[in-house]
């Protein structure tokens, strides 16, 4: 009996942890399609409302624009500081 509790307990710690990641991820998504514009995030969010797989994959390309966005800006701050090229660029070679 405590064999299978136990198994029980496993599978729902599993789940919960599974349900976490996608929380997070989606959490991050939904972040970065904000920074790609707040104009465009809208429009997909009402997409997303009438037609959920279509809204769904739109609101990820607006999640990896505002990634790219994001990260150009990152390396633009690096860059004006004075900091040296990452290690794996092939500037640094």
């Amino acid at each position: 009996m405590r064999e299978h509790r136990a198994a029980g307990f496993a599978v729902t710690l599993a789940f919960e942890r599974v349900l976490g990641t996608l929380d997070a991820v989606s959490t991050a998504i939904a972040g970065f399609a904000l920074l790609a514009g707040a104009r465009a995030f809208t429009f997909t969010a009402l997409l997303a409302w009438r037609e959920p797989v279509l809204g769904g994959a739109g609101l990820v390309l607006l999640g990896l624009v505002g990634w790219l966005r994001w990260f150009s800006r990152q390396r633009t701050a690096a860059g004006l500081k004075g900091a040296t090229p990452c290690s794996g660029s092939p500037a640094s070679r």
